[in-house]
């Protein structure tokens, strides 16, 4: 049973870890029910598991001005501040996705489409947690994601799936 249990993880792990770094690869969302609007492209710039965000709060930023305030904020323990990724604000807008405070390691959170419906775009986030047997780290976590994708012209609703 302990030996199913670790394949199961492995497996849980590897399939986490292949959609995360394949965001280029997009697939209408069947389980928010938005399978027959169009997928647009977006790409990661930006995530982790330590981020500053203590909150689950999933946000658009549609100017430069809010993305280098919320990068200020997901970094503010770390001196000097990363960087801030480039995003042109004229053709895309952000997705910032954040978990929120969580009491150890083993969780997670990504952006998995984004589909444009006739009246909105719905971004469809995906979120993992631990199971009850997994070996995770001890230390306070805050998983976060941003992402870049066309400037959208409909309301952005954010949906998420486990």
């Amino acid at each position: 049973m302990k030996r199913m249990k670790m394949v199961f993880g492995v497996a849980c792990a590897a399939l986490l870890f292949l959609s995360l770094s394949s965001v280029d690869t997009v697939f209408a969302c069947v389980a928010c029910g938005d399978d027959d609007g169009a997928v647009l492209s977006f790409s990661k710039i930006a995530g982790g598991s330590y981020g500053g965000v203590k909150e689950r709060s999933f946000l658009v930023l549609s100017n430069e001005e809010e993305w280098k305030a919320l990068w200020s904020r997901i970094n503010g323990n770390i001196q000097p501040l990363p960087p801030l990724p480039e995003v042109n604000f004229s053709t895309h807008a952000v997705a910032a996705v954040f978990q929120g405070r969580k009491n150890s390691g083993g969780y997670s959170i990504g952006v998995e489409a984004v589909i444009e419906m006739p009246d909105r775009v719905t971004v469809t986030v995906r979120e993992c947690e631990p199971g009850p047997s997994s070996i995770v780290t001890s230390a306070l976590s805050s998983p976060w994601e941003a992402v870049a994708f066309p400037l959208p012209e409909k309301p952005v609703l954010f949906t998420s799936i486990n």
